[in-house]
């Protein structure tokens, strides 16, 4: 098992971890709003309009559909 740190060791692995975390969201704030860079945004592809399953299937697996649809 790890032991327990004690809270002076604890305080400085806060800071270790969150000095780095901050110094970039500072700096990348900084470009956005003093340099004037635009935000970064994900490439959108346009919605692919839903096929349904009989689009999906080959064309001879549609002769034997009439049959089930008259619920016979």
């Amino acid at each position: 098992m790890t032991q327990k740190l004690p809270p002076q060791a604890r305080r400085l692995r806060t800071i270790i971890v969150t000095v780095p975390i901050m110094a970039a969201t500072a700096y990348v704030l900084y470009e956005r709003l003093v340099l004037g860079k635009p935000q970064r945004t994900l490439p959108r592809e346009a919605p692919q309009p839903l096929s349904t399953t009989n689009e999906l299937l080959p064309e001879s697996s549609h002769a034997g559909s009439e049959r089930w649809s008259k619920g016979e």
